[in-house]
């Protein structure tokens, strides 16, 4: 009689044994790929900043190719008024001489 409650008692100790391996191997399964997945997502979000950012480098980098250009074309126009008088005064003294 003892003896099979001592084989019962190592059958059950057994089979929970394997049943415990069995749930570890899950969890540390479970644990390998919640990492793969935010190593994922991390890397994604990463790379979405990093194209946020050159984004916006290269929108304020135009804004100020505009407005230098805007000034370029200003100064030009308000120098031939000044010094050329947009081309008038030069015609008219050509064709009087």
């Amino acid at each position: 009689m003892k003896s099979k409650r001592f084989i019962l008692a190592a059958l059950v100790l057994g089979m929970a044994s394997s049943m415990a391996h069995a749930d570890l191997h899950e969890v540390k399964e479970n644990i390998k790929y919640d990492s793969k997945e935010a190593a994922t997502k991390t890397g994604h979000a990463a790379r979405d900043f990093g194209h946020a950012t050159a984004h916006a480098a290269k929108t304020v980098g135009h804004g100020i190719a505009h407005a230098s250009r805007e000034g370029y074309e200003a100064t030009k126009r308000a120098t031939k008024r000044v010094f050329h008088k947009d081309g008038s005064g030069e015609g008219s003294e050509k064709s009087q001489a």
